[in-house]
């Protein structure tokens, strides 16, 4: 079993050091490292190459959002989520935007954690409840009212631009839609240009935001 490798990125010293016991008593995951700021973040994703970065919202030393799309930009392999006590619609909506694929409430069961940090290794976009109800309804909000957004691509770009939201690489976009590397490539230009964005990241954001990929993967609300 391929295990996953982890960075954990919280300024609660007793909390980093509990959970990061907890999961590497998990056989699928590794703590490659832990720190207690958004810069150390940075620095860490940068040497210890993660699959999944867990980073609460209120980190100091670059904030989380900032450093989310620092290392969504040098490390485009890492999938970035947000581990925090705060249940603010806009905390999640500002997460999802700064390239977040997964915004997760602190208090969940040991086995839904794992069970999410497993999702989000694999490219699913992960939400806890209720927000992801929230972040759903703004969607559908977005679409009753006739969004234009992405009406200027092409029925590919939309298909690529859904896959690649859900954490699709180039090969794995190129398979499913049964397409060379190459193409999917020049598809993936044309869809930054015309949507005027920098990278992958925030091309994935973008369609979160905007309602073109709406496959949320809701996770059990907190007891109690």
């Amino acid at each position: 079993m391929k295990q996953i490798k982890v960075l954990l990125a919280d300024d609660k010293e007793i909390f980093r050091e509990g959970l990061t016991r907890i999961l590497e008593e998990q056989e699928q995951i590794e703590v490659v490292s832990q720190c207690s700021n958004g810069r150390q973040a940075i620095e860490k994703a940068n040497k210890a190459e993660p699959d999944v970065v867990l980073i609460d919202t209120k980190i100091s030393e670059c904030g989380s959002t900032e450093a989310m799309r620092h290392i969504n930009e040098s490390c485009p392999g890492a999938k970035v989520a947000m581990l925090t006590d705060s249940e603010n619609e806009e905390d999640l909506f500002s997460a999802i935007e700064a390239g977040a694929t997964g915004y997760l409430v602190k208090g969940m069961k040991v086995g839904d954690l794992v069970k999410c940090i497993d999702l989000i290794a694999n490219g699913e976009v992960v939400v806890s409840s209720p927000l992801a109800g929230k972040l759903i309804g703004k969607i559908a909000v977005m679409k009753a009212k006739g969004a234009k957004a992405g009406d200027n691509l092409s029925g590919r770009e939309a298909e690529i631009l859904q896959l690649l939201a859900r954490g699709a690489t180039n090969k794995e976009i190129a398979k499913t839609l049964f397409i060379t590397e190459n193409t999917t490539k020049v598809h993936l230009k044309k869809i930054l240009e015309k949507l005027q964005l920098r990278n992958r990241q925030q091309a994935a954001a973008y369609a979160i935001k905007h309602g073109l990929a709406t496959e949320v993967t809701d996770v059990p609300e907190k007891p109690g």
